[in-house]
């Protein structure tokens, strides 16, 4: 599969290694660099302005993550999503995410809720507007740890957000899906916010873990439709 690289990346800030990791780690996360993709050192290299030492070292640690496979003298190869792998990252979320909500809501502010309702409004008009869809997805979940008082447990959700943005974004690639797949989440997310706002962490957990268990659904639906 030939690698797809996006223009205007180049690398200049300091430290070079961090930088260029983040980079394409992003790129990986976003789909930028699709599963199966080819990661060649020389190429990489060339297109964000830096030596070939920075870029083993990032997809060193990019193996470490999972996202990558090491090819020797060639580069890494994107590691492909599996059905495996969103069950595994679905049944993290389902056992980590409910509770971390529970134990953090009544630290959230009403007026983080209304900023992110106020978004989450927008998109209901505007339900093609991508990047509006990301960025209000990730703040929706990241509002259910970031006040959790377990830094541990913040950590380690983080790191499995990170993971299922990806399998979920690029499940849901395809326009059709895509734009189901929306409307449900937008809904979805809608009750979330509604039942913070109680502060009743029974109903938060059920709420919750129910908007997890459709996501999974969604999410393995949508990657068979993708890989079909």
């Amino acid at each position: 599969m030939p690698l797809v690289i996006p223009m205007n990346k180049k690398i200049a800030a300091v430290p070079i290694r961090e930088q260029l990791y983040d980079a394409v780690k992003d790129s990986i996360l976003r789909n930028a660099f699709v599963p199966g993709s080819l990661l060649q050192i020389d190429r990489l290299a060339e297109e964000y302005g830096v030596s070939a030492t920075p870029v083993r070292e990032a997809l060193v640690r990019l193996e470490a993550d999972g996202l990558v496979t090491l090819i020797p003298n060639k580069g890494a190869q994107v590691t492909e999503i599996t059905e495996k792998d969103i069950r595994e990252i679905w049944e993290m979320r389902r056992l980590l995410e409910p509770y971390a909500a529970r134990s953090s809501a009544s630290a959230i502010r009403e007026e983080e809720i209304v900023e992110l309702e106020r978004e989450i409004l927008t998109l209901r008009d505007d339900p093609t507007n991508t990047e509006l869809y990301i960025r209000t997805d990730i703040k929706l979940h990241e509002l259910l740890y970031v006040h959790c008082p377990n830094a541990y447990l913040r950590e380690t959700l983080r790191r499995v957000h990170e993971v299922s943005y990806r399998i979920r974004y690029f499940a849901e690639s395809r326009k059709t899906m895509h734009d189901a797949v929306t409307h449900e989440v937008i809904r979805e997310h809608l009750d979330i916010l509604e039942i913070l706002r109680t502060r009743d962490p029974d109903r938060i957990v059920v709420t919750v873990s129910s908007h997890l268990l459709n996501g999974e659904r969604r999410a393995v639906s949508a990657l068979s439709r993708n890989k079909s």
